[in-house]
């Protein structure tokens, strides 16, 4: 039974240094995993960040865009008013060679 006792003795001596040894990889293993999830964290708020900060110049981007797009559309010509220009231009010229028809054929019969 002597010698029963140093053996439990050192089987016990064994397992507690294997459960210390055991413990220590966990917790070495459990601050490394905090250490990357603070470094996620981290990156995560850069991204975040940086997301923003292109949102917001997207926003001035798009806004930029838009007042072009008004100004664009304020001041283009569509067809139908190229159209009822060119149907003006068309008029008054015939109503010029109208009237210089006219006057000359006055001169002619004033003179002849």
């Amino acid at each position: 039974m002597s010698e029963e006792v140093p053996n439990l003795a050192l089987a016990l001596s064994e397992l507690r240094r294997s459960l210390e040894v055991g413990l220590e990889k966990v917790g070495g293993t459990t601050a490394l995993i905090l250490q990357r999830l603070d470094q996620v964290d981290h990156r995560h708020n850069d991204l975040v960040q940086r997301v923003e900060q292109d949102r917001a110049s997207a926003d001035i981007r798009h806004a930029a865009l838009e007042a072009r797009l008004d100004a664009v559309e304020r001041e283009a010509v569509t067809r139908v008013q190229l159209a009822d220009r060119t149907k003006q231009i068309i008029a008054v010229v015939g109503l010029l060679v109208t009237v210089a028809s006219a006057v000359i054929a006055l001169i002619s019969l004033t003179r002849g």
